[in-house]
């Protein structure tokens, strides 16, 4: 019997937040309606809350996790994140969110390490959000389309899994059919990002962009100093900054900026496969 839903993501920005919650949010309401008892919702933010200790999930339990695509790949700090979570056969959903160019091998790299730690992905998706660095792509996204898709995806997911909610979940985890995900396992370390956010005038020394950086990257003593080997650009200081100093500045950003607008300029859709 499924009794919780945990939600697991990696938001910087806050778009995979605003997907994978709205997600999460119906797929619970649909597994309510036809289930005897409430299903438990939790959210782990790992922006807030890094997974530290490790972390075993059973039958009882299904992990949504959520993440940005980084240059066509997990970020490195959601890797850590998976291999300190395991699962017995763990009924899981994996989510990518991208902005609006290609989420290359990151969704089924997701679903490979998961895998890895004992999960059963039912099902994954890819959608689109504002994108975390250049701003003019992907503005105002998820918008009302990308809601209408994610309701749609979520009812799938839901119908999906129905027969494990009240039927014997091992004899039927035995047959579920592989994903067939667009990708493929990467055998690389992930690219970083040429650019780094830096810092303009009026940074008072707060520390909140020390706290969220994920990397360690941001010096304790000097917040304007950042280890550019550690960063991977994923824009959590940026969020946090309360006087919006923290960004992305200097002539190659604005270059890579409007190259980047350019050649994607046009609308992506949501994909997913079930």
């Amino acid at each position: 019997m499924i009794k919780e839903i945990r939600v697991i993501y990696f938001s910087p920005s806050g778009g995979t937040k605003d997907v994978v919650t709205n997600i999460a949010t119906d797929i619970s309401k649909e597994m309510d309606e036809m289930c005897i008892s409430d299903i438990e919702l939790k959210f782990v933010d790992t922006i807030k809350n890094p997974i530290e200790e490790f972390t075993e999930y059973d039958k009882e339990s299904i992990v949504i996790f959520g993440v940005p695509v980084f240059a066509g790949r997990v970020p490195i700090p959601c890797q850590e994140y998976i291999k300190r979570i395991k699962g017995k056969n763990t009924l899981a959903i994996a989510l990518v969110s991208f902005g609006n160019s290609t989420y290359g091998d990151a969704l089924y790299e997701l679903c490979g390490l998961l895998d890895r730690q004992g999960f059963k992905v039912v099902s994954a998706g890819a959608f689109v959000s504002h994108h975390s660095i250049f701003n003019k792509v992907a503005m105002g996204r998820p918008d009302k389309e990308d809601h209408v898709a994610m309701k749609k995806y979520a009812k799938l997911c839901s119908s999906k899994l129905k027969r494990f909610a009240t039927t014997d979940i091992e004899g039927l985890q035995t047959r579920l059919a592989p994903l067939k995900i667009t990708g493929s396992m990467p055998t690389k370390d992930p690219m970083r990002m040429p650019i780094r956010p830096s810092v303009g005038k009026g940074c008072v020394n707060c520390g909140k962009c020390i706290s969220v950086c994920p990397m360690g990257a941001i010096s304790k003593d000097d917040p304007t100093k950042v280890d550019s080997s550690k960063c991977v650009s994923c824009t959590a200081c940026i969020k946090a900054c309360p006087n919006d100093v923290r960004g992305f500045y200097g002539p190659i950003s604005a270059a890579s900026g409007l190259a980047f607008e350019k050649l994607c300029g046009k609308r992506k859709d949501p994909e997913w496969f079930i």
